[in-house]
């Protein structure tokens, strides 16, 4: 007969289930939940990530595997493709010639960047080096503003306080922006640095632009973005639930929906 866990043991067992169910949790609603100390809490998630049981991401944890954790950068390129160039026609048409237009992280806003080069922009910024790298050797007549700071493969972009920064000396006609949930009127993502950076990604445009597959909608989130009430406009596939459309609707922003057949690119 299996001895029950106890302890130590017993509540890190708990702590599994409830970020699995969850999909990320913060250390002090872990302290609170359990009547520990923020320490010990560090300490159980230091354990349980060492164990491959939760992933410590800052703040918090969150699971392993599920919605709230998001794929690898080599593998997102590889997901929804004929989805994320639909939405990047539609929203390259919502951009004029000659702006300076801000461009995200997102394999969503990667695939807009080929279309730009006829809009002729006045200058291009953003943090992704994807986006530095096509632009500075595909495109060189673009005039381009790589925003720098710390690395990070996993979206193959920089990301975290000192990007941001650099944001605040610069303006954009227009930013674009997707992220990994749209719910609750909001944005999320799961990185609490790439929350940061996207938010000031979407301040830098007069004008800004969502863009998201129908997935996003409804995904968990832990780190908030910006409200959907920053956006003028939003480019979304047309396959909307009724709440994702009526939160939208509520919005106040010009909603494009985008018709996006089914194909094997879809998982």
């Amino acid at each position: 007969m299996t001895k029950p866990l106890t302890g130590p043991e017993a509540r890190r067992a708990e702590m599994v289930d409830r970020i699995n169910a969850a999909g990320a949790i913060r250390v002090d609603q872990l302290a609170d939940l359990f009547q520990v100390s923020a320490m010990t809490v560090h300490r159980d998630l230091e354990a349980l990530d060492a164990s491959g049981q939760v992933e410590r991401v800052r703040g918090g944890a969150r699971a392993v595997s599920g919605q709230l954790t998001e794929r690898d950068v080599a593998q997102r390129r590889t997901l929804n493709v004929t989805a994320k160039q639909r939405l990047a026609e539609a929203t390259a048409e919502l951009i004029g010639e000659g702006e300076v237009i801000a461009l995200d992280d997102s394999t969503t806003v990667e695939a807009l960047g080929p279309l730009l080069v006829d809009k002729a922009p006045s200058a291009v910024i953003t943090h992704s080096l994807g986006l530095i790298t096509y632009f500075a050797h595909q495109a060189p007549q673009v005039p381009l503003i790589g925003l720098g700071g710390r690395y990070v493969a996993g979206t193959d972009s920089f990301l975290g306080q000192a990007t941001a920064r650099q944001t605040e000396e610069l303006s954009a006609d227009v930013s674009v922006v997707s992220t990994t949930s749209v719910r609750g009127g909001g944005l999320y993502h799961p990185d609490e640095d790439a929350a940061l950076t996207k938010a000031a990604c979407v301040r830098l445009g007069r004008r800004r632009i969502l863009v998201a597959d129908a997935s996003k909608f409804g995904a968990a989130g832990l780190y908030f973005v910006t409200g959907l009430d920053a956006f003028d406009d939003v480019v979304v596939e047309d396959d909307l639930t009724d709440r994702a459309a009526e939160m939208l609707a509520a919005s106040g922003a010009r909603i494009h929906r985008v018709p996006v057949p089914t194909g094997p690119d879809r998982p």
